[in-house]
């Protein structure tokens, strides 16, 4: 072979060295899962008692309920929330508030704790459809052995329970929710006893009151 054959092989190698370097492509780290099981924890009911709607009077109010991980280990996928659709006539004209999702640790003492998400979820549910699957994979929560508190708030209530109506049940007579209700700068949460609530439904002749946030978790278990 010529000197200046070698000469041009050489520099046509040199050049697409180079451009494979210039066209090179970073890519994003990214958490590597194995092929998990997926399960949903939470609520079993398959349809809402009835609904709860936000409140003007109190707009950072929220109201949380606890899933249990029961035993199980992985990482929380989805939060799913069940939409109860109270509607009037005048209902089919106004645009859907939106509904902020938060999850929180359990803290010491049983209550809810830590935030879990950087920021609250805010969507806004559409119509017709009841269970409502919120993708957080992206924050690559892993289920704390104690389980979550799940909580919901109404952050454009315009009026008394304005809505959008989140499905509660009687599932559990002696299950404890919280509300929060934003009252100091201090968090607050307040334990409701249902056992209370239900001596002053009996006392008054009133339907039983009961509380569970209709809720559940899709989790990729280990």
């Amino acid at each position: 072979m010529k000197p200046n054959s070698i000469w041009l092989l050489l520099l046509l190698l040199l050049a697409s060295i180079s451009g494979y370097a210039q066209n090179e492509v970073k890519l994003k780290e990214v958490v590597v899962r194995p092929d998990l099981r997926k399960e949903v924890l939470g609520t079993k009911q398959k349809k809402a008692d009835y609904g709860h709607g936000g409140s003007k009077e109190y707009p950072h109010y929220q109201t949380a309920f606890h899933i249990p991980a029961k035993g199980r280990q992985g990482f929380i996928d989805k939060v799913g929330i069940y939409i109860y659709h109270k509607r009037t006539a005048l209902d089919l004209f106004r645009k859907a508030n939106s509904l902020q999702v938060y999850l929180y640790a359990v803290d010491s003492t049983g209550g809810p704790g830590k935030p879990l998400l950087p920021e609250p979820i805010t969507f806004k549910p559409k119509n017709n459809t009841y269970w409502h699957w919120i993708d957080i994979s992206k924050y690559n929560l892993t289920l704390p052995e104690e389980g979550v508190f799940a909580a919901v708030s109404w952050p454009n209530a315009g009026r008394y329970d304005s809505g959008p109506y989140v499905g509660m049940t009687n599932e559990c007579d002696t299950c404890p929710f919280y509300v929060y209700r934003f009252m100091t700068d201090e968090p607050v949460w307040i334990e409701v006893d249902q056992a209370d609530q239900r001596a002053k439904s009996s006392e008054k002749k009133e339907e039983r009151f009961n509380q569970n946030l209709m809720v559940r978790l899709e989790v990729s278990v280990k």
